[in-house]
């Protein structure tokens, strides 16, 4: 992920956190955390190791004042499987999952301005675009901005600013 589309994620292969199982089982562990992914089919081998597919992780904000938001991360969809269903697979596995935590009632998310066919999956899911971060990432000397978006998925708006975020 991090080499096909350095763009669209705010890690490196340098930071080697991603690839640490060490650091997932902590990001992991507790409530309020999941990694969903999709792997190639078997053919029968076993101990055949599969290639990743697709992946999308969320996690609940642990703050008091914001358990009342999850994030989505790290969306990836191999390129040779792309178009097939299996970014929204994820995507939407993530977003049942925060609907099943007491109290969630927005899911957030950042894609790379570059990356106009994430921008498109989400914005089918409900997700809203409310913000643009100018130059968010920078990789070799260029620069991306970084869209920001949320998915209001229910509970009432109790400042009375809320401009009527999609429910899906």
């Amino acid at each position: 992920m991090l080499l096909d589309a350095p763009w669209a994620f705010s890690s490196s292969p340098e930071d080697g956190k991603g690839l640490d199982i060490a650091h997932l089982e902590k990001t992991l562990s507790g409530d309020g955390r999941a990694i969903f992914a999709i792997d190639e089919p078997s053919t029968g081998t076993t101990g055949e190791n599969r290639d990743l597919i697709a992946a999308c992780g969320i996690a609940r904000s642990t703050s008091p004042k914001s358990r009342h938001r999850a994030t989505i991360w790290g969306v990836f969809v191999e390129p040779a499987y792309r178009g097939r269903g299996f970014g929204r697979a994820v995507v939407a596995a993530a977003i049942n999952l925060a609907r099943s935590w007491a109290g969630v009632d927005y899911i957030d998310l950042g894609a790379s301005a570059r990356a106009d066919a994430a921008r498109r999956l989400y914005e089918s899911l409900g997700f809203v675009a409310w913000g643009r971060e100018p130059e968010a990432t920078e990789i070799d000397g260029w620069r991306y901005d970084e869209t920001h978006m949320t998915l209001r998925l229910a509970g009432p708006c109790r400042d009375g600013t809320h401009s009527g975020h999609s429910v899906i």
